[in-house]
Protein backbone atom coordinates (compact mmCIF):
# COMPACT_ATOMS: atom_id res chain seq x y z
CA UNK A 1 0.00 0.00 0.00
CA UNK A 2 1.30 3.09 -0.65
CA UNK A 3 1.60 6.39 1.74
CA UNK A 4 -0.99 8.29 -0.22
CA UNK A 5 -3.34 5.67 -0.09
CA UNK A 6 -3.49 5.85 3.67
CA UNK A 7 -3.24 9.66 3.91
CA UNK A 8 -6.08 10.08 1.61
CA UNK A 9 -8.69 9.50 4.76
CA UNK A 10 -12.02 7.92 4.91
CA UNK A 11 -14.27 7.89 2.20
CA UNK A 12 -17.79 8.52 2.78
CA UNK A 13 -20.84 6.88 0.83
CA UNK A 14 -24.68 7.49 0.94
CA UNK A 15 -26.65 5.17 -0.53
CA UNK A 16 -30.84 5.42 -0.29
CA UNK A 17 -32.44 2.49 1.50
CA UNK A 18 -33.02 0.48 -1.61
CA UNK A 19 -31.91 -3.02 -2.27
CA UNK A 20 -30.32 -2.76 -5.63
CA UNK A 21 -28.03 -0.29 -3.96
CA UNK A 22 -26.20 -3.19 -1.95
CA UNK A 23 -23.82 -3.35 -5.53
CA UNK A 24 -23.25 -0.23 -5.41
CA UNK A 25 -21.95 -0.14 -1.96
CA UNK A 26 -20.12 -3.75 -2.22
CA UNK A 27 -18.26 -2.46 -5.95
CA UNK A 28 -17.31 0.47 -3.47
CA UNK A 29 -15.95 -1.46 -0.87
CA UNK A 30 -13.67 -3.66 -3.01
CA UNK A 31 -12.66 -0.32 -5.46
CA UNK A 32 -10.86 0.89 -1.84
CA UNK A 33 -9.61 -2.26 -0.30
CA UNK A 34 -8.11 -3.12 -3.62
CA UNK A 35 -6.18 -0.31 -3.21
CA UNK A 36 -4.13 -1.85 -0.11
CA UNK A 37 -2.61 -4.86 -0.38
CA UNK A 38 -5.44 -7.46 0.23
CA UNK A 39 -5.83 -10.53 -0.62
CA UNK A 40 -8.96 -11.26 -3.14
CA UNK A 41 -9.77 -13.49 -1.08
CA UNK A 42 -10.09 -10.72 1.87
CA UNK A 43 -11.64 -8.62 -0.97
CA UNK A 44 -14.24 -10.89 -1.07
CA UNK A 45 -14.77 -11.04 2.44
CA UNK A 46 -15.44 -7.48 3.10
CA UNK A 47 -18.07 -7.24 -0.01
CA UNK A 48 -19.95 -10.25 1.81
CA UNK A 49 -19.56 -7.91 4.81
CA UNK A 50 -21.07 -4.93 3.31
CA UNK A 51 -23.57 -6.59 1.79
CA UNK A 52 -24.71 -7.82 4.66
CA UNK A 53 -24.49 -4.50 6.54
CA UNK A 54 -26.45 -2.82 4.31
CA UNK A 55 -29.37 -5.63 3.98
CA UNK A 56 -29.83 -5.01 8.24
CA UNK A 57 -29.66 -1.58 8.05
CA UNK A 58 -32.52 -1.50 5.05
CA UNK A 59 -34.68 -4.08 7.40
CA UNK A 60 -33.80 -2.14 10.97
CA UNK A 61 -33.65 1.55 9.73
CA UNK A 62 -36.35 4.09 8.95
CA UNK A 63 -35.94 3.67 5.68
CA UNK A 64 -33.81 6.76 5.63
CA UNK A 65 -30.12 7.06 3.67
CA UNK A 66 -27.55 4.69 4.85
CA UNK A 67 -24.03 5.85 5.81
CA UNK A 68 -21.14 4.15 4.96
CA UNK A 69 -17.56 5.19 5.82
CA UNK A 70 -14.76 3.46 4.88
CA UNK A 71 -11.47 3.98 6.19
CA UNK A 72 -7.71 2.44 5.29
CA UNK A 73 -4.72 2.36 7.71
CA UNK A 74 -1.49 0.19 7.69
CA UNK A 75 -2.66 -2.14 9.55
CA UNK A 76 -6.61 -2.63 8.49
CA UNK A 77 -9.92 -1.96 6.15
CA UNK A 78 -12.44 -0.97 7.91
CA UNK A 79 -16.18 -0.51 7.05
CA UNK A 80 -18.87 1.78 9.50
CA UNK A 81 -22.93 1.41 8.25
CA UNK A 82 -25.31 3.47 9.81
CA UNK A 83 -28.81 5.07 9.53
CA UNK A 84 -31.60 6.43 11.47
CA UNK A 85 -33.88 3.93 13.27
CA UNK A 86 -35.83 3.63 16.23
CA UNK A 87 -35.36 1.86 19.28
CA UNK A 88 -33.83 -1.82 18.17
CA UNK A 89 -33.66 -4.85 19.99
CA UNK A 90 -29.78 -6.23 18.65
CA UNK A 91 -31.64 -9.81 19.43
CA UNK A 92 -34.05 -10.16 16.90
CA UNK A 93 -33.50 -13.28 14.82
CA UNK A 94 -32.52 -11.16 11.78
CA UNK A 95 -29.14 -9.77 13.42
CA UNK A 96 -28.28 -13.34 14.68
CA UNK A 97 -27.66 -14.19 10.96
CA UNK A 98 -26.17 -10.94 10.55
CA UNK A 99 -23.63 -11.32 13.34
CA UNK A 100 -22.67 -15.40 12.06
CA UNK A 101 -21.99 -13.76 8.86
CA UNK A 102 -20.15 -11.25 10.28
CA UNK A 103 -18.15 -13.44 12.41
CA UNK A 104 -17.30 -15.79 9.43
CA UNK A 105 -15.84 -13.03 7.04
CA UNK A 106 -14.66 -10.03 9.39
CA UNK A 107 -11.74 -9.78 12.12
CA UNK A 108 -13.60 -7.76 14.45
CA UNK A 109 -17.21 -6.68 14.03
CA UNK A 110 -19.72 -4.65 16.18
CA UNK A 111 -23.73 -3.99 15.86
CA UNK A 112 -24.83 -1.31 18.27
CA UNK A 113 -27.80 1.31 18.27
CA UNK A 114 -28.61 3.83 20.16
CA UNK A 115 -31.87 5.75 20.33
CA UNK A 116 -31.95 7.37 17.29
CA UNK A 117 -29.35 5.45 14.83
CA UNK A 118 -28.14 1.87 14.66
CA UNK A 119 -24.50 1.07 13.70
CA UNK A 120 -22.52 -2.03 12.31
CA UNK A 121 -18.85 -1.67 11.79
CA UNK A 122 -16.44 -4.20 10.56
CA UNK A 123 -12.59 -4.41 10.78
CA UNK A 124 -10.62 -6.87 8.26
CA UNK A 125 -6.74 -6.95 9.16
CA UNK A 126 -4.48 -6.55 6.20
CA UNK A 127 -1.49 -9.03 6.19
CA UNK A 128 2.11 -7.54 7.06
CA UNK A 129 4.26 -6.89 4.20
CA UNK A 130 6.59 -9.41 3.45
CA UNK A 131 9.68 -6.58 3.03
CA UNK A 132 8.36 -5.11 6.82
CA UNK A 133 8.53 -8.99 8.29
CA UNK A 134 12.04 -9.51 6.80
CA UNK A 135 13.47 -6.11 8.20
CA UNK A 136 11.98 -7.30 11.65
Amino acid sequence: MTASTIDAGPVTLVLPPVASMVRVGRLTASSIASLSDMSVDDIDDIKIAVSEMITVLIQSGNRAAITLRFETTAEAFSVEASTPSGATNLGRNDLALATAVLDAVADEHQIASTDDRILLRIVKHLAPQASSAASS
